[in-house]
């Protein structure tokens, strides 16, 4: 008896052993260092991020440890010399910044990192992942010199070479180092390794790193080659001092070491095919017109078989640092992408005349193969939007821009390929002297790395797909050197602009790199020009400051937006005396009598006091001559809200009340002076306490979104608001689908995307528009048709019609509530991208059935509602089981529903 006994504890050790080890987790992947997958030149303040990997359901991460190893054996043998987090009981599960550690410039780290589930079941170990240091400070670029081609040439096309015989040595690791402004193409012995670009003023200069480590060749000669372009100052590019300085550290199995560092003897002459004395294209400064001659291009200048003996020694600047770089170079982990699309129609009109048709607009630049056997005929092209009614290029509807190009083919197969990028849909050819076909015609099309694939949408309404894929699209064209508002025109990274693409795109490609750039660029311009507290309007730039009031207001609301994406609460504690110095600088124009903003100060001509909208016909007549601005205020509101939550966060309690006072005396002061007897917001007061007498949607659709409508007004609000369909531009255009939504207006929300009689979306694409329009009459007023601010709709789709919203940072918790379309929309289904996995979203409303499939990440929970869809009763199902759910309006919900998939039905 006492052996069978024995036996049954053996037996129940055995199968609860077997149950605690299949309850574990399993290791953490996705691994990411500063966002990225083991990245190179870094800075050395590292932060780390990871997914979960745990079969159960309702899992939740409770804790971490980290290690990080200065060799990949002392980290397989969990020798932490580094740095060891030790067991950190926390959720999070990106943006954790080790304390207290001293890192090497050019050196790679490796890292780890095991996480316990919510009943202490430990995963083990990760793969490991690594991150490689750049040059951290001024003395780690010795042996390097900024370098330069004496010239004044406006438009500086150089090349620059350097020969190196390396020894008889395996070649462990090697990495360039390099900045050069504006512009750089680097080459190690003829191989393409990658394009940089260093827009921003010298004092804030960036520097890449490229792993050349494959592309060199031991015991034998080996080139450095690199062509650079400094073209002058414009919208979105400081005007710089044309220079290069490059170093390369390759590092021997034996441990020692080769430097290449760019100085006197790099031999250096003017890519001379550019033709110089050029017209600008426009007054932004985009550039000039490029005029090729190619048959002045130096065949294989970038191959070790050149000779350039004939060459001149470069130009030695001085060293790092030296003026104009008069501080520590900062890493840029950002990448442009480049790829090479076919054209979707090539049509012959006869004589020579041929019209390319990419079927979109894109951005990048045309690659033409002309097969010209004798050389010298100058071949004239225009880049376009839009076609005349004879099927030639308009030059009429242009951006403002010209976009014509000129090339000689130098008689043996030469290619046409421009430097500089441009967004355009069409390329007219007037005299090609070869057949233009797709064996020898395309288009690379150019973008900061953002990854369309990382969400989706489909639904039952084939326009609002369009929509969808419109906004999209548009995304990439404003990704380049920055968020720019036009890869065209201007190419300009102007603070609203890029706060409306910033923001979709964390949601819709989870980028993290750009959006953490800008957002620090944006907080440099406070520290050179705005000691009151405003930011530049756009950044960095040729003009120096210049500002627009609700920009800076809505620099907070991007700050919140980062926030909630990433949980990334070092920025806000880092930065958070320059955040507070925005808050004040709006306060300082509080009207003692009002309690309102007044004049804020900033901006110029019709930006004075507050941009409103843009361009003008987009106010659809918007009261911009009263002293206070309902819109402005309704911003100074969240701005002291916002920096009310920041400060919370950040445990500063005195901060947390007085700007949550200040935000609730500005929203009494919003209520009682600037509602109508009609419930409705007026556009604004004047400093006699006169009134506006308009009203526009504008001065409506902010105060709902932003939660300032006292419950009684709000049903006359939204009427109001749904009266006036689409009677914004894109300044404010997020407020607009954000109110609808807000207030469980799913039908009027489908009509505001898909009714093409309407301003708005369908209506661009009804007109033939490929990407968003700067202005909803864009084909008419010649604004941009390339403008990536509309795409801020994006985010409404995504919160109210997939229904995903984050409730906590980093979406520790989050909402699923797509709004009841009744008949309008009978599914929608999706993906959205965290840093803690995708959320997966398909509903379906079909023979008087609802059903929710949903899939929920690893370490988050989700409050989840169904539409009653006209019944009674509070019985759902969920995965099959019946429950009684919560009410709340016309929804029920389920709260803390934990990961993995769930089926709820109603």
């Amino acid at each position: 008896m006492k052996s069978i006994k024995q036996s049954l504890i053996l037996l129940f050790l055995f199968f609860s052993f077997i149950q605690i080890n299949a309850a574990n987790p399993n290791p953490p992947f996705n691994l990411r260092s500063f966002d990225k997958q083991n990245p190179i030149g870094t800075n050395d303040k590292p932060y780390f991020g990871w997914y979960l990997s745990d079969p159960d359901t309702n899992e939740i991460q409770s804790a971490y440890q980290i290690i990080i190893s200065s060799s990949l054996a002392k980290l397989k043998g969990n020798k932490a010399d580094i740095w060891d987090s030790k067991k950190t009981n926390s959720r999070k599960q990106n943006y954790i910044y080790p304390d207290k550690m001293v890192l090497k410039a050019a050196t790679t780290y490796y890292w780890k990192v095991r996480c316990w589930d919510k009943d202490g079941n430990v995963s083990t170990y990760s793969t490991p992942a690594n991150f490689t240091t750049g040059l951290l400070t001024n003395s780690d670029w010795n042996s390097a010199q900024w370098i330069k081609r004496d010239t004044k040439d406006n438009d500086d096309f150089t090349y620059f070479r350097k020969k190196t015989n390396l020894p008889d040595k395996i070649i462990k690791k090697a990495i360039t180092y390099i900045s050069a402004c504006h512009s750089y193409e680097l080459y190690v012995n003829g191989n393409f390794v990658g394009k940089g670009f260093n827009h921003h003023y010298p004092q804030y200069s960036y520097y890449n790193a490229w792993d050349i480590t494959a592309l060199l060749n031991k015991n034998s000669e080996n080139l450095l080659a690199c062509l650079t372009h400094w073209y002058g100052g414009g919208q979105g590019r400081a005007t710089g001092s044309r220079g290069m300085i490059l170093k390369t550290i390759i590092e021997y199995n034996d441990g020692t070491q080769t430097v290449i560092g760019s100085n006197k003897s790099w031999k250096q002459t003017q890519a001379s095919q550019w033709i110089q004395g050029q017209p600008q294209r426009n007054g932004e400064g985009v550039g000039r017109v490029e005029f090729v001659d190619s048959r002045k291009s130096i065949t294989d200048w970038n191959k070790v078989n050149l000779n350039d003996s004939n060459w001149k020694n470069a130009s030695e600047i001085g060293p790092q640092p030296t003026a104009p770089w008069t501080a520590i170079l900062q890493s840029d982990l950002s990448r442009v992408i480049e790829k090479e699309i076919k054209a979707k129609s090539i049509q012959k009109l006869g004589n020579g005349k041929y019209i390319i048709d990419l079927g979109k607009i894109y951005a990048g630049s045309f690659k033409i193969a002309f097969n010209e056997r004798v050389a010298g005929d100058t071949i004239k092209m225009l880049g376009g939007y839009v076609l005349n009614n004879d099927g030639t290029v308009s030059s009429k509807i242009k951006q403002s821009t010209n976009l014509s190009f000129k090339y000689i083919p130098n008689g043996n197969n030469s290619i046409f390929n421009p430097n500089v990028y441009f967004g355009m849909r069409y390329l007219q050819v007037d005299n090609a002297p070869n057949e233009l076909n797709q064996n020898n015609v395309s288009f690379i099309s150019r973008h900061f790395e953002l990854d369309s694939s990382k969400s989706s949408f489909e639904s039952s309404n084939e326009m609002l797909n369009k929509t969808w894929e419109l906004m999209t699209h548009t995304l990439i064209l404003g990704a380049q050197e920055n968020f720019v508002d036009t890869p065209t025109r201007e190419k300009g990274a102007f603070l609203l602009d890029s706060w409306s693409q910033a923001v979709p795109c964390m949601s819709v490609m989870y980028d993290r790199t750009m959006n953490m750039r800008a957002l620090k660029e944006f907080l440099e311009s406070q520290d050179q020009y705005w000691p009151d507290g405003r930011l530049n309007a756009v950044y960095p730039n040729v003009d120096g400051a210049r500002d627009i009031p609700d920009f800076t207001q809505s620099y907070l609301l991007w700050v919140w937006d980062y926030y909630m994406q990433t949980g990334n609460i070092e920025f806000l504690k880092s930065n958070y005396s320059r955040l507070k110095k925005i808050a004040d600088y709006v306060d300082t124009y509080k009207n003692e009598n009002t309690g309102l903003i007044h004049q804020l100060k900033g901006g110029k001509g019709s930006y004075e006091f507050g941009i409103i909208d843009w361009p003008p016909t987009m106010r659809y007549g918007y009261d911009t001559a009263t002293d206070s601005r309902t819109v402005i205020d309704a911003y100074a509101y969240e701005d002291f809200n916002i920096l009310s939550k920041i400060a919370d966060f950040i445990g500063n309690t005195t901060d947390k009340m007085l700007y949550a006072n200040k935000a609730e005396a500005i929203k009494k002061a919003i209520n009682t002076h600037l509602i109508n007897q009609n419930g409705l917001y007026i556009d604004g007061i004047n400093n006699d306490q006169t009134v506006s007498t308009h009203i526009s949607q504008h001065a409506n659709i902010l105060p709902y979104a932003l939660n300032i409508v006292p419950e009684n007004n709000k049903k006359q609000v939204i009427d109001e608001i749904k009266r006036l369909k689409m009677s914004v531009g894109m300044v404010p255009l997020r407020w607009l689908p954000e109110s609808l939504g807000l207030a469980d207006e799913g039908a009027h929300l489908i009509d505001l995307y898909t009714n093409t009689e309407w301003d708005g979306w369908a209506k661009t694409i009804a007109l033939g528009g490929t990407a968003t329009w700067e202005s909803w009459d864009a084909n008419v007023s010649d604004q941009s048709m390339s403008h990536p601010w509309g795409a801020v709709g994006l985010l409404a789709i995504q919160n109210y019609i997939l229904g995903i919203k984050a409730l906590a940072p980093q979406h520790e918790k989050i909402q699923i509530k797509p709004l009841w379309f009744g008949n309008k929309l009978t599914y929608a289904k999706g993906n959205y991208t965290t840093d803690k996995g995708d959320i997966k979203v398909d509903w379906n409303y079909s023979n008087n059935k609802y059903t929710l499939k949903i899939s929920v990440p690893n370490n988050c929970t989700a409050k989840v509602y169904l539409p009653k869809c006209g019944k009674t009763g509070n019985t759902i199902k969920m995965n099959n089981k019946e429950i009684v759910a919560s009410e709340e309006g016309n929804y029920l919900y389920i709260d803390t529903i934990g990961s993995g998939e769930h089926l709820l039905e109603r």
